[in-house]
């Protein structure tokens, strides 16, 4: 299982006014296919108009855990008009950081 960092910026102010770190793990998990191996979401917010998203997901043969988590995130964005507000902004590579308590996230076993 690897971790994938993605950021994303808001493009618009409504979509800072309607982000719900929640709500997105909730339509990250529902555009996740299930050979996609998607294990563990979390959403946390950055400075105003930014959040980043930790994906953890499971290569496989034929795609790195890293191009699965972009997948699914684009999927989202372009499906969710939640996500719409967004755009990818960057997907660094993994590195520590410490975790706050705003942090939300979500299991598979907590999310079936």
């Amino acid at each position: 299982m690897e971790l994938t960092v993605i950021t994303l910026d808001a493009v618009d102010a409504a979509a800072v006014r309607n982000a719900d770190g929640a709500r997105i793990v909730d339509l990250l998990w529902t555009a996740a296919a299930r050979g996609e191996r998607l294990e563990h979401i979390s959403v946390q917010a950055g400075r105003p108009g930014r959040l980043h998203l930790g994906m953890f997901t499971v290569a496989t043969g034929e795609r790195t855990a890293r191009s699965t988590a972009l997948a699914i995130c684009r999927r989202a964005m372009a499906t969710y008009p939640l996500l719409g507000g967004w755009r990818i902004a960057a997907a660094p590579p993994l590195r520590p950081t410490p975790l706050s308590a705003d942090l939300l996230s979500m299991t598979q076993e907590e999310h079936p």
